[in-house]
């Protein structure tokens, strides 16, 4: 599957509301977004695939000067123009590969784990689309604890997709192997760790591994007996920086964060 076959997907959740789909609030992730720089006050800020528009509004609640906020889905762009009334943020259904300026810093949530590729478009934007001293901060799933050990058997060994739009799995690792090769600097901070080994894993799987089972054509009768042992096992599962089912990545061309 490819990025351009995702807009029907996406179309159709806005347009049959989107916290049916999604299993927890992003509430956390905004935050945690937010939380990457010590302030916003006065930035020019270019969110890229802002669906809802609800951290853009926390943006420009934040401080920023402007937020220019799109999405390739005008379902999306339609519920954020409807719904964000504020003057310093902007929604519109546009490609970022159109936008012409810079921006002091480009956020994107959840996104580039779902782009075809998503280290070229990293590299695209820190080079086009911000300025010299400016930064990228981006958040993606992480794979370094036991939820990201079960999905990442799964599907590696039996390609049984956990996710029916995500096109790759990243981790730290890989974005600290992107910016060593490209002399860019980062810095990140992980959160979610009871849904990476604790409550909300227990939950979120409960749902996501009988279907996931069940569409790949395989028993599914012992999902149960797999999470009861989880259950039991993950709080001792040993917690840090890199352990989080949630990663912000802050990056900038320049050798300061």
């Amino acid at each position: 599957m490819k990025n351009n076959e995702l807009l029907r997907v996406y179309d159709d959740v806005y347009k049959n509301d989107s916290s049916k789909f999604y299993s927890f609030n992003t509430f956390p992730e905004s935050k945690l977004i937010i939380e990457m720089l010590p302030w916003w006050n006065g930035l020019k800020v270019l969110e890229i695939g802002c669906g809802e528009g609800r951290l853009a509004a926390m943006l420009g609640f934040a401080g920023a000067e402007s937020v220019d906020a799109i999405d390739y889905s005008q379902e999306a762009i339609n519920i954020a123009q409807g719904q964000m009334n504020l003057e310093n943020v902007h929604y519109q259904c546009v490609d970022y590969h159109e936008i012409s300026g810079q921006y002091d810093v480009v956020v994107l949530q959840g996104v580039l784990e779902h782009l075809d590729e998503p280290f070229g478009e990293l590299e695209y934007i820190l080079e086009k689309l911000v300025r010299q001293d400016g930064v990228v901060i981006t958040s993606s799933p992480s794979f370094l604890n036991p939820r990201g050990y079960v999905w990442m058997t799964l599907q590696l060994l039996f390609d049984i997709p956990m996710s029916l739009t995500d096109l790759h799995f990243l981790c730290p690792f890989d974005f600290e192997n992107f910016s060593k090769e490209k002399g860019y600097s980062m810095e990140f901070r992980s959160i979610d760790q009871d849904r990476a080994s604790g409550e909300r894993l227990v939950i979120d799987f409960q749902k996501r591994l009988p279907n996931a089972l069940k569409d790949a054509g395989m028993d599914n009768s012992k999902v149960d007996r797999l999470l009861e042992w989880l259950s039991q096992a993950t709080p001792y599962q040993q917690r840090d920086e890199f352990s989080g089912a949630t990663v912000a990545y802050k990056m900038s061309k320049s050798n300061e964060s």
